[in-house]
């Protein structure tokens, strides 16, 4: 946790798997590990089990908040979809548009995984994209998925580099999920988040087995920071309330901790009466101004509705000239995509 100006911010893991589904380890040993990596928070999303919830594995420990949920998908193995806080695994034979009303009807959030996935090129690693965009209910999408960026670069004739220095690959979100999600936010609030997508699976190359993104090295890559107007509660579930109500009001950012610590980073807009963050909504154009503050120097795009409409190297400026819409900002390390912000909206 972090005091910023006059919130705090709480950064961790989002989509963790462990040996309840398809992950390497048990989700007492990649909680510990967790805790060495210093999250503020981690969330599990077996595939089609809560066994880790319903065997009391929720919870706070220590600083560090632990949610359970599922990561659900079609009969075609397509559509993957993190639900949180849904009271039950929801039936394997449910159509995508069932499955995701059903969370919106149960209050659970509901968050599209990796579906932007494309690659076509290794047979063994197939794509799990989400094509059904006429689905309604669901409250955000995973941006940024760590294992499915480095699935999609991976080659027969890169697999050994790509393999032992996996962080190397990360780029960013692609240009296509930015739109459809720019697009959304447009029409209502959606929020962006990253995703580990932590299994820590091993990798045969000829004689070796090399374990890909272990726990500990998916935790020092992509983070989602949420931003709280006051302390996460000492009580689990009003520090879970507190968390999953940030997260659906997009008081979000998400960064790559590969290249620098993010945790200090600002983002917000403000007139003489009023200021808002991520997730906010200014309601007078008058005397405003958009801030940014990064903690070390880098290339700053401004996104208004869709469109990038400014670019400057610099660890924090100001921009006056607001119009209506939604707003979002990037940081690049040459690049690299370094954090990218959910929206302002002003009106």
């Amino acid at each position: 946790m972090h005091k910023v100006g006059d919130y705090y911010q709480y950064s961790g893991a989002v989509h963790i798997h462990t040996t309840e589904s398809d992950g390497t380890k048990k989700i007492e040993d990649v909680i510990k590990i967790g805790s060495e990596a210093k999250l503020d928070f981690m969330m599990f999303a077996d595939h089609m089990t809560l066994s880790n919830r319903e065997n009391g594995h929720e919870g706070l420990y220590d600083n560090m908040l632990v949610v359970i949920g599922y990561e659900h998908n079609d009969e075609a193995d397509e559509h993957h979809y993190l639900l949180f806080d849904s009271p039950k695994v929801y039936p394997t034979e449910m159509k995508v548009a069932e499955y995701v009303a059903a969370g919106a009807e149960d209050n659970a959030l509901g968050i599209l995984a990796h579906p932007d996935e494309i690659r076509s090129h290794i047979s063994e690693f197939p794509p799990y994209p989400w094509r059904d965009w006429n689905a309604v209910g669901f409250n955000g999408i995973e941006l940024w998925n760590q294992m499915s960026e480095w699935m999609e670069k991976l080659t027969k004739y890169n697999k050994i580099p790509m393999s032992l220095s996996p962080r190397k690959s990360m780029i960013g979100p692609t240009d296509r999920i930015l739109k459809i999600w720019d697009d959304y936010n447009i029409k209502s609030k959606m929020v962006g988040i990253a995703g580990v997508d932590a299994h820590a699976f091993p990798v045969h190359i000829g004689p070796l087995t090399i374990e890909i993104f272990p726990y500990k090295v998916h935790f020092r890559c992509l983070r989602t920071h949420i931003i709280l107007s006051e302390k996460m509660s000492d009580d689990f579930e009003i520090a879970k309330k507190q968390f999953y109500d940030a997260i659906l009001d997009c008081r979000v950012y998400i960064s790559n901790t590969r290249w620098g610590n993010a945790d200090n980073f600002e983002f917000y807009a403000k007139n003489s009466s009023e200021k808002v963050i991520t997730g906010g909504t200014l309601t007078k154009t008058d005397n405003a101004v958009l801030v940014a503050k990064l903690p070390s120097k880098a290339t700053i795009k401004l996104v208004h509705n869709g469109k990038y409409i400014l670019e400057t190297i610099t660890d924090s400026f100001e921009y006056r000239d607001l119009q209506s819409g939604i707003y979002r900002i990037e940081a690049w390390k040459g690049k690299r995509g370094w954090i990218f912000s959910n929206h302002i909206r002003v009106t």
